[in-house]
Parts: C-alpha cells; sequence; structure tokens
C-alpha cells in the first residue's frame, strides 16, 4: 500500500495492477468514470485498461471526491449485482440521470475534464429491451461513435460530449 503522503492512496489496491491491465494508450486519450471492482475507477476510452492516476495528474481533492464516488456507486452497483430484493431499485437509480449517484458522478467528469477529457459510464443492463443505448440519457441527443473497433472484441464507445456520458456496445 501507498503511504500516507500519497494522495492517490484511496485509488490504489493492495497489489500493483498487472502491466497488461494498465493503458498504455497517448496520453491525451479520454478516460472512463466507470465502476472496475478496484480501487480505481478510470478506464481509457480507447483501451478500456485501468488509467493510473498519476497518468491523469488531478488533485489530492479530486483524489477524494473520485474515492466517495466509487464507493457511493459501488454501494448501488453492488445491489444490482446481488439480483435480490433491491435489484430494480438499484438499477433504477443507476439508470436516472437525476439520481444522486449519477448527478455526483457526472460533476466529477466535469472536474476530472479540467485535466484530461471523461465521460461517465452509463449504467445499461444488458438484459433489458433498451439495450444497447443510441440517445443520452440525459438531453436525448444520438450519441457519437468513438474508437469504432479499437476497443475489447471490435467494440466502440457511444458518447454525448455535451453531457460527458459514454456508453459500450
Amino acid at each position: 500500500m501507498a503511504n500516507s503522503t500519497d494522495p492517490y492512496v484511496k485509488l490504489r489496491a493492495g497489489a500493483p495492477t498487472d502491466r497488461d491491465e494498465i493503458c498504455h494508450c497517448a496520453q491525451e486519450t479520454p478516460v472512463v468514470l466507470q465502476p472496475r471492482m478496484s480501487p480505481n475507477p478510470l478506464a481509457c476510452a480507447r483501451c478500456n485498461l485501468e488509467v493510473s492516476p498519476e497518468r491523469v495528474g488531478f488533485d489530492a481533492p479530486v483524489a477524494e471526491a473520485l474515492a466517495a464516488w466509487r464507493d457511493f456507486h459501488d454501494a448501488f452497483y453492488y445491489l444490482w449485482l446481488d439480483s435480490g430484493e433491491f435489484e430494480e431499485w438499484a438499477a433504477a437509480q443507476l439508470r436516472d440521470a437525476s439520481s444522486p449517484v449519477n448527478v455526483r458522478g457526472l460533476e466529477l467528469t466535469r472536474r476530472l475534464s479540467a485535466w484530461r477529457r471523461c465521460y461517465l459510464w452509463w449504467f445499461q443492463d444488458e438484459g433489458a429491451h433498451k439495450w444497447p443505448a443510441t440517445h443520452c440519457p440525459r438531453c436525448s441527443q444520438s450519441l457519437e461513435v468513438r474508437f469504432a473497433g479499437e476497443r475489447p472484441n471490435g467494440g466502440a464507445l457511444y458518447v454525448c460530449e455535451a453531457c460527458l456520458i459514454a456508453a459500450a456496445v
């Protein structure tokens, strides 16, 4: 674990992330704020691998806000994954553009975009009838295709530049 003077300590795993799971794309490639089931919720918009906080270079208050959002978001995400009595409620919170988890996430993407373009990963239940998303859940504009064929399994990232939202297909 990193020492207490490390501003990114709450975003680090107990063991270092394997080199083959770390993004090596160009420095200017946008990042996506998304659940990763790890301490660091930042992924590369192109390769979908982890982006270390140092590569973005944000300050300690943003690191604190990022760790707090990750924990807040994960509470809803784990309730949805549990498939128990809170599954539908948690999914509704994760889909709702005005829910606290998404409002906080969008504010954080705006803050992170001061260092590098950042999008909020939009929750999509792949089993739902409206998947994949083709329009922004906030402004209803068509999502724009980015990195077609460059993402894992030849997929693409769909983004709303105005709202800083991303979805993958």
